[in-house]
């Protein structure tokens, strides 16, 4: 049954799309001072993936099929005040496959008040619940590829004046209910600054954060207070070629344990005048692991509420955490609506006697003590997007994961697939 709503609700949004489209008909309404402008996002996506336990011994192999619909109204008054509301529902439907996380009736994902341009200045105020992005999302992020997005209860103090940028936050993640109305975690609170400095669009960007989480939630560990500390530049090179470099450093306590961990991300762009208008990127990241259990350090990096997916490859394997990647991808745009990217991005722990986490944070081996291999394995992977009209995007994407050694010497080691295709309807 929910499979058929699904299917209705994709193809009702698809025909409105094309009816209204052209009129733009769910902007720019106009009542006294204020503007009011309406919002829809349909979200239809089909996977299939075997042997995500590398064992094809086991019957772990079928489908998903997830949908997401988000509304939302928007109020302005010119360009001093805006109002946002969002509502967010989300389905998925198994066939074959276990029971997924990734659902939610219709609830509320972000209300809140910007106010712009306080007595005259630079300085915004935005308060209420919210989505927050931060660099490029490797420690804090809303990223959108999962059914569930996150949002906080936060409020967010803002500085925009020429070169500089300053954000100032106090926020607590919001926990979702299927059976009832969503709401924050008290005892998970997030608060820090973020800065950053850009002379122009053409110019080096310089930003610097520190970010804190204190979770008293953990009844097996304790009181939980993790600092981030962290610096990131983006800056071009040369023609078409653009570095991305970010650093960022742990402290604090784990219970009874005292914070060390680090984290380092590094990549390359290069951009080509060319036909099909090919780009190239290399990447390196790495994320400390912890050594030993039983000591007084807690040396994993964990990264608060990092972008999921993309970027350390796209079958969800790894996150910024007890990992070392280098990665390389190239894409092209043969037809100005499409655009295919290929990559390959090779794995290792960096303690094989830490867990091997996946992108969401759970576990996809325990620790170890045994004397294993690092090297996790080798994903490769082809995603093509299609944007249909304005409104509408087509995507689909392959990968193939090869077991490498860690993966062989703790066990069954059979090689993994997924795919995947997806229709996203945006007006």
């Amino acid at each position: 049954m929910k499979y058929k709503i699904i299917m209705a609700a994709l193809f009702f949004c698809f025909f409105v799309s094309q009816a209204f489209a052209a009129d733009n008909f769910l902007k720019g309404y106009q009542v006294g001072d204020w503007k009011a402008d309406f919002g829809i996002e349909e979200r239809f996506r089909w996977e299939y993936q075997t042997d995500f336990d590398y064992n094809q011994a086991a019957e772990d192999d079928g489908n998903l099929f997830f949908n997401r619909l988000r509304l939302n109204a928007k109020f302005s008054l010119e360009k001093s005040i805006e109002v946002f509301v969002e509502g967010l529902d989300a389905r998925v439907a198994n066939f074959q496959r276990k029971k997924n996380t990734q659902l939610d009736d219709l609830d509320l994902h972000q209300a809140y008040i910007n106010l712009n341009k306080l007595f005259d200045s630079g300085v915004s105020l935005k308060l209420g619940r919210q989505e927050l992005q931060y660099g490029k999302g490797r420690i804090v992020a809303s990223p959108t590829w999962a059914n569930l997005i996150n949002a906080f209860d936060a409020a967010v103090i803002k500085y925009r004046e020429g070169a500089w940028s300053a954000d100032a936050l106090l926020g607590y993640v919001v926990k979702y209910d299927d059976n009832n109305p969503n709401h924050i975690n008290d005892e998970e609170q997030l608060n820090g600054v973020y800065l950053g400095y850009q002379k122009d669009k053409k110019s080096p960007l310089f930003e610097v954060y520190d970010l804190n989480l204190i979770d008293n939630n953990k009844k097996s560990t304790g009181h939980i207070h993790r600092y981030t500390i962290g610096a990131r530049v983006k800056a071009d090179l040369w023609d078409g070629a653009v570095m991305d470099v970010e650093l960022p450093y742990q402290f604090g306590e784990y219970g009874t344990k005292d914070i060390k961990a680090y984290a380092l991300h590094a990549d390359l762009t290069q951009s080509f005048d060319a036909m099909f208008k090919p780009k190239l990127t290399l990447e390196f990241n790495l994320a400390s692991g912890d050594d030993d259990a039983n000591d007084n350090d807690s040396e994993t990096f964990v990264p608060l509420y990092q972008s999921t997916h993309a970027p350390y490859g796209i079958m969800d394997f790894f996150r910024w955490q007890n990992m070392r990647e280098i990665a390389a991808s190239a894409s092209i745009t043969p037809a100005k609506k499409l655009q295919l990217t290929a990559g390959v991005n090779y794995f290792w722990l960096d303690s094989t006697r830490d867990i091997w986490y996946s992108s969401l944070g759970s576990t996809i081996k325990t620790a170890t003590t045994s004397d294993v291999d690092s090297f996790v394995g080798t994903e490769v992977s082809l995603i093509g997007k299609y944007d249909l009209t304005k409104e509408i995007q087509l995507e689909a994407g392959y990968a193939h994961f090869y077991a490498g050694g860690y993966v062989k010497d703790r066990g069954a080691h059979d090689d993994a697939d997924w795919c995947y295709a997806q229709t996203t309807i945006k007006f």
